[in-house]
């Protein structure tokens, strides 16, 4: 088996048919990973599985080592850091911080940085729980050997350390990398000579289904079933090489012609000098093809092979190259492009169901062996992961026909998005963070308007109080500009009513002076001496003719210049003041009548 596990080897990395079908096989059959749990789980997650651990190249890998091998081995490796005690000071240093050591004859060979001792060391490894230092080892199946029960199924697994690394590891000049980062245990199995027996139970493998035989502990590869045609292959390819070589450029050889009369040239003529005419010839038309040359006789052309046209295999090999492709379980198209749902639907439907099972393999990896392991280990939070569900991707005719059933409500939505190969459930919650976004951003939006709207609105206004105050202020000029006129006209016409009065009173004082009086109008008065017509008239222009806001003023100049006059005119304001308290408003209801009465 290790021996097939070797050609199978030399196959996938020299032939051009079978490492094209196996890394195709394996890159279609990839889907993203889905995780289900909140958003800090599936952050550290993400990054644990997608970036340090990158699950994608090691699910490749794997299904890689089972295409050609039909088993792949995979299993965790923890990080740990290494200690040496010194044997003298019983102190101990990581050899990270510590560089005067060596691993040479199987011992650990150092200098304590306290207490000076050179010499044997003891190693302890002490286990860290450091997500960014996990890895996955692969291992190479043809170091693994298998001890199966066909009984019960039990499988025991050992490694046979190859003896490449054995002498590395024996090597102090080359083995300082391998060494500080291997555990304990095999540096001791190397040291004793001795293989290494793996845990089952942190040891995951991949197998390919294969027949019961007589010893089932290895599968059986697949590349087995295309040997034969390999070798065919390869056959036609060398045959089709020599064909290349020989036949593809024709040997052309010019052969003098006899003449006219069928004397041969050779009996007349040197043929070594005629050869040498005729080369020279070729070596001067092909520095000058438009030049024409003169020979003594006529010469003819014979071509010898130049048929490889008619010799090739192309079609022999492409025959065998279909053959190959139908033993590793895919149509021809799948490598050569041209493959659609509708030329081939058996063949792809097929196709689809190796894959699904490629991918429920990778989700029995990931749920029951790397997640559970990592999370006891790491003491990482729980989470569900799976891989997004395969879909061929060039079924249009199917997703053509979902879309049409569900625009007439026949199936669901969440049938419909699983159809067109998306995650129904993921779709929902990204639905619902992006409605929360838009309605985040649209009360954002809303209440930067409304600010603006507030801006305008407030500027508007405070355009309009300034306008309105501008206004009002013309409108204010102009009501104090009038009433100032009206004032000026009203005090033109006191004035003038009080001249009016003044010469009345002058005219009265006159009329009651003394016969004694010296004429400038300052004489005495005489009491009682005023005619009452005249008093009368002289009230009565008053009361008439002066405003009543002057009228108090107007009495105290008249109790300096005419008391007489002044005391008539109050007597006469007293008198309309009594009168018009003494006036009794006419009653606003009727007073009651009798029943009878005809009124």
């Amino acid at each position: 088996m290790k021996e097939l596990y070797r050609w199978c080897l030399f196959l996938y990395m020299t032939h051009s048919e079978i490492k094209p079908i196996i890394k195709k096989k394996v890159a279609y059959v990839q889907t993203p990973l889905i995780y289900d749990g909140n958003d800090d789980d599936i952050k550290l997650w993400k990054d644990l599985l997608e970036r340090t651990i990158n699950i994608k190249r090691v699910e490749m890998g794997a299904l890689i080592d089972v295409g050609v091998y039909g088993v792949a081995y995979l299993s965790i490796y923890y990080p740990f850091e290494r200690f040496l005690h010194c044997p003298s000071c019983k102190e101990k240093f990581n050899i990270k911080a510590h560089d005067k050591w060596k691993y040479e004859g199987h011992r650990w060979m150092s200098k304590c940085p306290a207490c000076r001792y050179s010499g044997e060391f003891k190693s302890e490894t002490k286990y860290v729980k450091n997500r960014s230092r996990v890895r996955i080892i692969r291992w190479r199946p043809q170091d693994i050997e298998v001890e199966a029960n066909p009984w019960t199924g039990v499988k025991q697994y050992t490694y046979r350390i190859p003896r490449m690394l054995r002498k590395r590891i024996a090597d102090p000049n080359r083995n300082r990398v391998l060494v500080e980062t291997t555990p304990d245990e095999l540096l001791i199995a190397v040291k004793k000579r001795h293989n290494f027996r793996l845990d089952p139970d942190q040891l995951f493998v991949f197998e390919e289904l294969s027949p019961s035989s007589e010893d089932e502990s290895f599968p059986i590869p697949p590349l087995l079933h295309v040997f034969k045609d390999s070798w065919l292959f390869q056959t036609l390819r060398r045959a089709q090489e020599a064909i290349s070589v020989e036949h593809i450029l024709p040997l052309t050889v010019m052969i003098p012609a006899p003449t006219q009369g069928g004397v041969s040239p050779h009996q007349n003529y040197d043929l070594g000098t005629w050869q040498i005419h005729m080369q020279e010839m070729v070596r001067k038309w092909r520095r000058d093809p438009n030049m024409i040359y003169t020979a003594p006789f006529p010469a003819t052309v014979e071509n010898i092979r130049g048929d490889a046209q008619a010799l090739n295999v192309f079609r022999d090999m492409e025959l065998v190259r279909q053959q190959i492709a139908a033993g590793l379980d895919v149509p021809i198209e799948f490598i050569m492009g041209g493959l659609n749902w509708t030329g081939a639907s058996v063949s792809l439907r097929v196709l689809e169901n190796l894959f699904l099972n490629m991918i429920e393999d990778l989700e029995l990896f990931e749920q029951t062996f790397l997640v559970p392991k990592l999370r006891r280990h790491l003491r990482l939070p729980k989470i569900n992961i799976k891989h997004q569900d395969f879909k061929m991707a060039d079924d249009a005719q199917q997703k053509q026909v979902a879309m049409s059933l569900r625009q007439t409500n026949t199936i669901s939505d969440h049938t419909t998005i699983d159809e067109l190969g998306f995650e129904g459930e993921e779709e929902e919650k990204w639905k619902e963070k992006e409605a929360e976004k838009r309605l985040k951003d649209m009360k954002k939006m809303q209440i930067e308007q409304a600010k603006v709207q507030a801006e305008a609105l407030l500027i508007q206004t405070e355009a309009q109080i300034k306008a309105q105050e501008m206004q009002y202020d013309a409108q204010l000029k102009m009501q104090q500009k009038q009433a100032e006129q009206q004032m000026a006209q009203q005090q033109q016409q006191n004035d003038q009513n009080q001249g009016m009065l003044k010469q009345n009173v002058t005219a009265a004082v006159d009329a009651q002076k003394t016969p004694g009086d010296n004429g400038n109008g300052m004489g005495k008065a005489v009491p009682g001496l005023a005619r009452p017509e005249l008093l009368g008239l002289m009230v009565e222009t008053f009361m008439k003719g002066t405003p009543d806001s002057l009228k108090d003023q107007e009495l105290m100049l008249l109790e300096q210049t005419n008391k007489p006059l002044a005391r008539a005119i109050q007597r006469r304001r007293k008198l309309i003041d009594a009168q018009v308290q003494a006036i009794t408003p006419l009653p606003e209801q009727k007073p009651p009548r009798r029943e009878a009465s005809p009124i």
